[in-house]
């Protein structure tokens, strides 16, 4: 069977784009019975492209907000398994998990790249299935009713972090509620290039004032993984989902900054547990526009 969903289309094109209606067929993922069986991810060879250029910045649950600390520096996976990453052996997603605000449980892609190369073109492509995003957010302020999953971060001007602003590109993410749209995936979008930090001396500017773009993606889907393609390059962020373009944007803006991808769980709501099931995972380099 297929599943036919309503998607709002988003497209942010040179400045802030256009919204149409459309109806896509999605079809049905082939899931399999979760176990309950623990497995370290690096034992399947699905996920082998982003672990091998990845590490994994993850926090104690409920720590202070905003801590971390790295596990797999070296991107050796090998026997590396706990109660928050691991791979379900019935159903083969890997799974990740963190309790606690502003806490995370993600890898982190450490190739930085520059995102103004015609001729090349770094992608993040995820099979993703929240598990029960507004139950864990129940006990949450609705100030802060979100989740990210999937993020283009940027490391500043150098590997160094010279230059490095606070803010991601890009972050797909879960909320609760936003603008009539209930239970819903969005990309959040830095529009600019400015450090509006709240030590930067420009958070009243007018460019930190009007630095987001917030675009509606698709429903989430309870049943089955959502997908997602993250395309940068060119300049230029597509992002793709189910693989309908939703997001076209021009990052012009951008191209001074090296980015980055990072991939897993960070609570942006308080009071409760963030767990996601990736059922495909995978980073490539392209020669040509995927």
């Amino acid at each position: 069977m297929k599943k036919v969903i309503p998607l709002t289309i988003a497209l942010a094109m040179t400045t802030v784009g256009c919204a149409a209606t459309d109806t896509v067929v999605k079809p049905d993922f082939p899931m399999k019975p979760h176990n309950g069986v623990k497995v370290a991810p690096a034992e399947y060879k699905k996920f082998d492209s982003i672990l091998s250029e990845s590490k994994l910045q993850i926090s104690e649950p409920n720590a202070k907000p905003g801590s971390k600390y790295e596990l797999a520096k070296d991107s050796n996976f090998s026997g590396l398994v706990n109660e928050h990453f691991y791979v379900d052996q019935g159903s083969e997603a890997l799974i990740v998990s963190m309790e606690g605000y502003k806490l995370r449980n993600e890898l982190r892609v450490k190739n930085n790249f520059p995102s103004n190369l015609a001729d090349t073109f770094y992608q993040l492509s995820a099979d993703v299935m929240p598990i029960d995003p507004r139950g864990a957010m129940e006990n949450s302020p609705s100030k802060n009713d979100a989740m990210t999953y999937l993020q283009v971060h940027n490391k500043g001007t150098d590997d160094d972090g010279t230059g490095y602003i606070p803010h991601p590109l890009l972050r797909i993410v879960y909320e609760k509620s936003r603008k009539g749209y209930d239970d819903y995936y969005w990309a959040i979008i830095k529009n600019n290039a400015v450090n509006c930090s709240s030590k930067s001396g420009n958070k009243g500017s007018a460019e930190c004032k009007n630095a987001y773009l917030k675009l509606p993606l698709t429903a989430y889907d309870s049943e089955q993984p959502t997908h997602f393609d993250i395309i940068v390059g060119d300049q230029k962020l597509v992002v793709k989902v189910d693989g309908v373009t939703k997001v076209n944007h021009d990052i012009s803006y951008w191209k001074h900054l090296l980015s980055y991808f990072k991939a897993g769980v960070y609570n942006q709501f308080e009071n409760g547990k963030g767990e996601a099931h990736f059922y495909n995972l995978e980073y490539k380099v392209n020669k040509i526009a995927p």
